[in-house]
């Protein structure tokens, strides 16, 4: 059965992701150079008015990501048995979103103690962006790493994929199909639901 606050949190992460990414990709690849042909007094209070507004883009990205991603890793530890090398690998990731996180709000923000960081836009977006590679690349590894199930709390409600009563609980779930030997139509002393 989907839970519809998991799967929102899911979408929300990736929706915030997707904008802040793309947003600093655009401002890299097509906004500074654009803004290279303005003469200094036309560009400095234009890209001040994209700033204040790509702030407020981006100040909601990095709540929405928190949010949404904490959320997620608390269920993941409600629901799994989450190994050390898993909890290791999430620990990178969160630590290079808190640099991308530190970097976005240092370009769009108006601190005097990170103008240098604003004055050289085109190298932190370059930075920020390659952070948010490797967030990428830690979060595929991260779907590759096999969890298993925690074991059903005595006299809880059973939570199963199929709906229909008729269905026996051993059949195993579609994913888990895949990984019977042969001749294997049922496990159910193992956790498959």
């Amino acid at each position: 059965m989907i839970d519809n606050v998991d799967l929102i949190s899911r979408w929300l992460h990736m929706l915030a992701a997707m904008a802040a990414v793309g947003g600093t990709l655009f401002m890299r690849l097509a906004l500074l150079p654009a803004t290279a042909q303005l003469s200094p007094e036309a560009r400095e209070p234009f890209l001040q008015a994209v700033r204040s507004r790509w702030a407020k883009v981006v100040m909601t990205a990095i709540l929405l990501l928190l949010v949404s991603g904490l959320y997620n890793i608390s269920r993941k530890e409600v629901t799994y048995q989450v190994s050390p090398l898993y909890h290791a690998l999430f620990g990178i990731k969160f630590l290079l979103a808190l640099g991308i996180f530190f970097l976005a709000s240092a370009l769009v923000g108006r601190a005097e103690a990170y103008a240098a960081i604003r004055r050289q836009a085109g190298k932190w977006l370059v930075v920020n962006l390659l952070l948010a590679v490797l967030v990428v690349c830690v979060s595929g590894v991260l779907r590759q790493i096999e969890l298993e199930r925690k074991p059903a709390t005595p006299g809880a409600p059973q939570r199963s994929a199929f709906r229909t009563s008729n269905i026996p609980t051993c059949v195993p779930a579609a994913a888990r199909l895949a990984r019977l030997p042969p001749g294997t139509a049922c496990r159910a002393t193992q956790g498959y639901t």
